[in-house]
């Protein structure tokens, strides 16, 4: 795989995680705090609704494409081989360019949930969303290291698309 495709990638996740974040913030006010009474607060109306479905779309988004294009990518740039997504999350937790694996592997089964299952119950849904938030937060932090690593050390450019949150790096 080619430094220009790396390129693209981290152009990519740069837009993803700005939209995630703007979103979270819209939904949750810096406030990853989720109960049932808060939660029935953010869905009374269409606004909070659609910040909702536009949260899940854009986790899962974020996190597909995290996993399975730009791991493999900074993994292949590396001279580091390219397995399946759970070896490879392995692999990144010790090269210490993510946080925890088994993190990134929950996110994947919350993602399953949030974008491909209608949860009814607030009291199911509250739980799940509070952890989204907190993973979102997370997958903002380990991709801010992976991007430090593909710019740093392997040669990567800096995009210019000007849509980057601005607490990358």
């Amino acid at each position: 795989m080619s430094l220009g495709r790396l390129t693209q990638l981290i152009s990519l996740v740069d837009k993803e995680d700005y939209h995630l974040a703007g979103v979270r913030k819209r939904l949750f006010s810096n406030d990853c705090s989720v109960d049932t009474s808060r939660l029935q607060h953010l869905l009374a109306d269409d606004i909070g609704i659609d910040r909702l479905e536009s949260f899940g779309a854009k986790f899962g988004r974020m996190q597909d494409t995290v996993v399975d294009k730009l791991i493999p990518a900074v993994l292949t740039a590396a001279g580091e081989p390219v397995a399946a997504a759970i070896d490879n999350l392995a692999r990144m937790e010790r090269l210490e360019l993510i946080a925890s694996a088994d993190e990134w592997l929950q996110m994947r089964g919350l993602r399953n949930r949030l974008v491909h299952e209608y949860i009814d119950r607030p009291a199911d849904l509250a739980p799940a969303l509070e952890r989204a938030c907190r993973f979102s937060e997370r997958m903002h932090a380990d991709y801010a290291c992976i991007r430090r690593y593909a710019v740093g050390r392997l040669g990567a450019e800096v995009p210019s698309s000007g849509l980057r949150n601005p607490d990358s790096p």
